[in-house]
């Protein structure tokens, strides 16, 4: 009895010795490929970051709505910072942040790489959605950003008037009660087919609880300072009824459960 637990015992240990063996194997194993593939990265690496065919050659600078002349100078100043760069270690985000930081009228901007040696950067441009009226005509976008004077030139002309806002000078996001009102009452216009048609001159907002605003027909709305979609919605009733002549009307008071006309 004794002998055969000896072999036992013995053949335990044979087979545990066994099994360290194999795993102590497979480690060292692994661990050679591990260097060789850890060595083969650093060296495909190095060989990139050195290689020319990696270099920034051409920045794409793409915006609807953007300058030609814009486009080329941020291309132009990009390009001259980090041409012949290898691309790789080009840090995409202080471009995009130094471009939105330059430009006014730039909402968000991103770069990435085009392989072998391109970049390409995206523009989103804020739109001017109405002049604020005040020492001069502030043109500001849907978010109340004060945009560059020349901001979309060819679009000012038929902005409507937003009225009774010290606004103050430079490009910063204004962010008065007053101008979220008659921001927020000009997007709930453009969603109403009937009023929107009619065109919107101009909103007056020295006084929030009798904000108004004027077709370009000259007819005064009157619709204070909440639920502007309701009011708009029963104003748009208003204006299908064939009674209605617009040509004898002054202003139409919407902000009471009863609509008021007012005749001239």
């Amino acid at each position: 009895m004794g002998k055969t637990r000896k072999q036992k015992k013995s053949k335990a240990a044979g087979s545990k010795s066994g099994i360290n063996d194999l795993i102590l194997s497979k480690m060292r194993t692994f661990s050679v490929v591990a260097i060789f593939i850890l060595f083969a990265v650093v060296l495909a690496r190095a060989l990139v970051e050195r290689s020319d065919y990696f270099k920034l050659r051409t920045v794409d600078v793409k915006a609807s709505f953007l300058d030609p002349r814009a486009r080329y100078a941020i291309g132009s100043k990009v390009l001259g910072a980090y041409g012949s760069k290898n691309i790789f270690n080009i840090n995409l985000k202080n471009i995009a942040d130094s471009i939105q930081n330059s430009y006014g009228d730039v909402k968000d901007v991103v770069a990435v790489i085009s392989l072998p040696d391109r970049m390409v950067i995206s523009l989103k441009l804020r739109r001017p959605v109405a002049l604020v009226k005040g020492v001069k005509f502030y043109p500001v976008d849907e978010d109340g950003v004060v945009l560059p004077g020349g901001s979309r030139a060819d679009a000012l002309n038929d902005m409507p008037i937003i009225s009774g806002i010290d606004i103050g000078t430079g490009n910063s996001r204004f962010t008065s009660r007053n101008l979220r009102l008659a921001l927020e009452l000009l997007g709930e216009i453009r969603f109403n087919r009937i009023v929107s048609s009619l065109g919107i001159y101009s909103i007056t907002v020295y006084d929030p609880k009798n904000l108004s605003f004027y077709f370009k027909n000259g007819v005064e709305v009157r619709v204070g300072d909440e639920n502007f979609r309701d009011k708009l919605s029963l104003l748009s009733r208003a204006l299908r009824d064939s009674r209605l002549v617009l040509d004898n009307v002054k202003y139409i008071d919407v902000r009471f459960k009863d609509i008021i006309i007012g005749p001239k």
